[in-house]
């Protein structure tokens, strides 16, 4: 029964007998006695609540520090996703951070434990599935990568990363022509991305196609001139194409930016110092 029913209730007894009106009277009174203390229960509580939400905040700041030490990042998450039990939301964002700094520490396990976590909280979360296929792929489950990578670009065709990555999957099993269709995707979504250019230029070389592999491998070049893989193999490809001079060339700037690269300085000596 609600304080309205009962206020009513009593001012139909006062009319009745006097001495029940005193008696109301003091009733009334002792309502407004009991409303303090539930006034203050209600304050308690939302003090109490906002002392969480500061205390999940800080929490939540602790665990996207930045050049803070790794494990206690990931002890901050993890009193976040603790303490906001409620808040889907502010849980997922812990558990993306705490995933990625799980896979920094080299715990690929429990990365994929978090952002299957996050999946189930928000099966639309293509960053959740993107990540976790690369945490399978650096695991050598290069079926379930390909599935989290495809299911990432069903929500989000327009990332390029997503096909890039798809595509060294295919790679790593061997499926050149599916690997070179990724990598020709990403590229067409982004044509200022060096990876996707080197990627397809491994996978043309591999497949027998050096020519095509050399203009791959000088793209990427072009867009990261500081990257001695590329120019180590744009030079074996020339090798296959029997341009030796090209080759030294490339095997040469390669020890240039990387003076202790093994490769280069291995087909240096096998082509001679002409």
């Amino acid at each position: 029964m609600g304080q309205d029913q009962a206020a009513r209730r009593c001012e139909g007894r006062v009319h009745t007998d006097a001495r029940m009106g005193a008696r109301t009277r003091a009733r009334h009174g002792w309502q407004a006695w009991r409303r303090a203390p539930l006034a203050l229960a209600a304050w308690a509580l939302l003090s109490a609540a906002a002392t969480q939400a500061q205390a999940i905040a800080e929490q939540l700041a602790a665990c996207k520090a930045e050049g803070a030490v790794v494990e206690a990042r990931i002890s901050a998450c993890s009193k976040v996703i603790e303490g906001a039990k409620d808040d889907e939301e502010i849980r997922a964002e812990a558990h993306l951070q705490r995933g990625v700094l799980h896979e920094l520490a080299g715990n690929r396990e429990a990365a994929i434990s978090d952002y299957s976590e996050i999946i189930k909280l928000d099966p639309t979360n293509a960053v959740a599935y993107f990540n976790r296929g690369n945490a399978y792929d650096q695991l050598g489950e290069h079926d379930l990568a390909i599935a989290d990578y495809t299911e990432a670009i069903k929500l989000d065709p327009t990332d390029p990363d997503a096909f890039n990555n798809r595509g060294q999957a295919y790679d790593n099993k061997g499926e050149y022509d599916l690997a070179i269709a990724d990598y020709t995707e990403s590229i067409r979504l982004a044509k200022d991305n060096p990876r996707a250019f080197f990627n397809r230029g491994l996978a043309l070389a591999i497949q027998g196609e050096p020519e095509r592999a050399v203009a791959d491998f000088s793209q990427a070049i072009k867009l990261e001139p500081g990257d001695a893989e590329a120019y180590v193999n744009r030079g074996a490809a020339y090798e296959e194409l029997g341009n030796e001079a090209a080759a030294r060339a490339d095997y040469r700037k390669a020890l240039e930016i990387a003076p202790d690269h093994e490769e280069a300085k291995e087909a240096l000596a096998r082509l001679g110092a002409n």
